[in-house]
Protein backbone atom coordinates (compact mmCIF):
# COMPACT_ATOMS: atom_id res chain seq x y z
CA UNK A 1 0.00 0.00 0.00
CA UNK A 2 1.65 3.90 -0.92
CA UNK A 3 1.09 6.25 1.55
CA UNK A 4 0.64 9.69 1.06
CA UNK A 5 1.74 10.55 4.85
CA UNK A 6 2.93 8.73 7.90
CA UNK A 7 2.41 10.45 11.04
CA UNK A 8 2.39 9.97 14.91
CA UNK A 9 0.52 12.12 17.31
CA UNK A 10 -0.29 12.24 20.55
CA UNK A 11 -4.06 11.95 21.54
CA UNK A 12 -5.78 11.31 24.41
CA UNK A 13 -7.33 8.54 25.30
CA UNK A 14 -10.80 8.08 27.70
CA UNK A 15 -9.64 4.74 28.52
CA UNK A 16 -6.47 5.07 30.22
CA UNK A 17 -5.58 7.81 32.27
CA UNK A 18 -2.60 9.24 30.15
CA UNK A 19 -2.76 10.18 26.34
CA UNK A 20 -1.61 7.40 23.72
CA UNK A 21 1.30 7.64 20.89
CA UNK A 22 -0.59 6.93 17.66
CA UNK A 23 0.37 5.89 14.44
CA UNK A 24 -1.92 6.79 11.34
CA UNK A 25 -0.55 6.21 7.63
CA UNK A 26 -2.76 8.14 5.47
CA UNK A 27 -3.74 6.08 1.72
CA UNK A 28 -2.06 7.68 -1.21
CA UNK A 29 -4.48 9.64 -3.28
CA UNK A 30 -4.24 9.57 -7.47
CA UNK A 31 -5.22 11.76 -9.72
CA UNK A 32 -7.75 8.47 -10.99
CA UNK A 33 -8.79 7.40 -7.66
CA UNK A 34 -12.49 8.83 -7.15
CA UNK A 35 -12.44 8.42 -3.57
CA UNK A 36 -10.40 7.93 -0.37
CA UNK A 37 -11.30 7.06 3.09
CA UNK A 38 -9.17 6.43 6.45
CA UNK A 39 -10.54 5.31 9.94
CA UNK A 40 -9.56 7.89 12.78
CA UNK A 41 -9.68 8.09 16.86
CA UNK A 42 -13.05 9.94 17.48
CA UNK A 43 -11.22 13.12 19.19
CA UNK A 44 -11.00 16.77 18.42
CA UNK A 45 -7.24 16.16 17.43
CA UNK A 46 -8.03 13.68 14.47
CA UNK A 47 -8.84 17.13 12.10
CA UNK A 48 -5.27 17.17 11.34
CA UNK A 49 -5.47 13.98 9.66
CA UNK A 50 -8.70 14.93 8.50
CA UNK A 51 -7.61 17.88 6.42
CA UNK A 52 -4.38 16.18 5.36
CA UNK A 53 -6.81 13.67 3.85
CA UNK A 54 -8.71 16.14 2.38
CA UNK A 55 -5.83 18.42 0.95
CA UNK A 56 -3.91 15.64 -0.44
CA UNK A 57 -7.16 14.39 -2.37
CA UNK A 58 -7.80 17.78 -3.73
CA UNK A 59 -4.34 18.16 -4.84
CA UNK A 60 -4.15 14.50 -6.65
CA UNK A 61 -7.56 15.87 -8.62
CA UNK A 62 -5.90 19.16 -9.58
CA UNK A 63 -8.85 21.14 -7.32
CA UNK A 64 -6.54 23.13 -5.05
CA UNK A 65 -8.89 25.89 -4.76
CA UNK A 66 -11.03 23.99 -2.95
CA UNK A 67 -8.24 23.51 -0.06
CA UNK A 68 -9.04 26.57 2.38
CA UNK A 69 -12.70 25.47 2.59
CA UNK A 70 -12.69 22.03 2.38
CA UNK A 71 -10.27 22.13 5.60
CA UNK A 72 -12.41 24.24 7.55
CA UNK A 73 -15.60 22.24 7.17
CA UNK A 74 -14.13 18.72 7.69
CA UNK A 75 -12.54 20.33 10.80
CA UNK A 76 -16.24 21.15 12.12
CA UNK A 77 -17.58 17.95 11.44
CA UNK A 78 -14.88 15.94 12.83
CA UNK A 79 -15.13 18.59 16.21
CA UNK A 80 -18.69 17.74 16.64
CA UNK A 81 -18.27 14.37 16.05
CA UNK A 82 -15.78 14.37 18.64
CA UNK A 83 -17.92 16.85 21.30
CA UNK A 84 -21.01 15.53 20.54
CA UNK A 85 -21.30 11.76 19.70
CA UNK A 86 -19.91 10.04 22.38
CA UNK A 87 -18.20 7.69 19.57
CA UNK A 88 -14.50 5.74 19.91
CA UNK A 89 -14.25 6.20 15.91
CA UNK A 90 -14.75 8.30 13.01
CA UNK A 91 -14.46 7.70 9.26
CA UNK A 92 -13.42 10.60 6.99
CA UNK A 93 -14.53 10.12 3.15
CA UNK A 94 -13.46 12.56 0.02
CA UNK A 95 -15.17 11.26 -3.01
CA UNK A 96 -14.77 13.03 -6.59
CA UNK A 97 -17.97 13.11 -8.06
CA UNK A 98 -18.62 14.76 -12.05
CA UNK A 99 -19.27 18.29 -10.45
CA UNK A 100 -18.34 18.47 -6.65
CA UNK A 101 -16.35 17.36 -4.12
CA UNK A 102 -18.10 15.37 -1.34
CA UNK A 103 -16.91 15.07 2.66
CA UNK A 104 -18.33 12.84 4.93
CA UNK A 105 -17.85 12.16 8.56
CA UNK A 106 -19.20 9.20 9.77
CA UNK A 107 -19.66 8.19 13.61
CA UNK A 108 -21.54 5.32 15.31
CA UNK A 109 -24.39 7.87 16.96
CA UNK A 110 -27.79 8.07 15.15
CA UNK A 111 -28.49 11.42 17.22
CA UNK A 112 -28.85 13.91 14.11
CA UNK A 113 -27.02 17.03 14.15
CA UNK A 114 -28.53 20.36 14.79
CA UNK A 115 -27.97 23.67 13.47
CA UNK A 116 -27.41 26.34 16.88
CA UNK A 117 -27.84 30.12 16.65
CA UNK A 118 -25.51 31.29 19.14
CA UNK A 119 -25.81 34.21 21.09
CA UNK A 120 -23.60 37.29 21.46
CA UNK A 121 -19.95 36.47 21.04
CA UNK A 122 -20.44 32.81 22.01
CA UNK A 123 -17.29 30.69 21.39
CA UNK A 124 -19.01 28.19 19.97
CA UNK A 125 -21.81 26.56 17.95
CA UNK A 126 -20.88 28.31 14.98
CA UNK A 127 -19.93 25.08 12.99
CA UNK A 128 -23.33 23.98 11.39
CA UNK A 129 -23.51 27.02 10.14
CA UNK A 130 -20.28 27.81 8.42
CA UNK A 131 -21.31 24.31 6.85
CA UNK A 132 -24.75 25.37 5.44
CA UNK A 133 -23.26 28.99 4.19
CA UNK A 134 -19.74 27.96 2.45
CA UNK A 135 -20.78 24.41 1.15
CA UNK A 136 -23.17 24.13 -2.28
CA UNK A 137 -24.81 21.16 -0.08
CA UNK A 138 -24.62 19.50 2.83
CA UNK A 139 -26.54 16.57 4.90
CA UNK A 140 -27.00 13.40 6.95
CA UNK A 141 -27.49 10.14 5.59
CA UNK A 142 -28.09 7.32 8.44
CA UNK A 143 -26.05 4.07 8.11
CA UNK A 144 -26.35 0.92 9.50
CA UNK A 145 -24.39 1.99 12.13
CA UNK A 146 -24.93 5.61 12.50
CA UNK A 147 -24.18 8.41 10.41
CA UNK A 148 -22.45 9.94 7.65
CA UNK A 149 -22.57 14.10 8.29
CA UNK A 150 -21.39 15.47 4.59
CA UNK A 151 -20.51 18.44 2.46
CA UNK A 152 -20.23 19.13 -1.12
CA UNK A 153 -17.93 21.96 -2.94
CA UNK A 154 -18.91 22.23 -6.82
CA UNK A 155 -15.49 22.04 -8.79
CA UNK A 156 -16.34 24.66 -10.97
CA UNK A 157 -17.64 28.11 -10.28
CA UNK A 158 -21.09 28.07 -11.66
Amino acid sequence: MSVINSASTVLPSSSISSPVDVHIELPAVLPGDRRCRVELPCVPESAGFARKLVTTSLAAWSLDHLTDVAELLVTELVANAAKHTGCTRISVSVKRQQASVRVGVRDSSVELPCRMEPKGEAESGYGLGLVDSLASGWGVDLAALGKWVWFELRTAAT
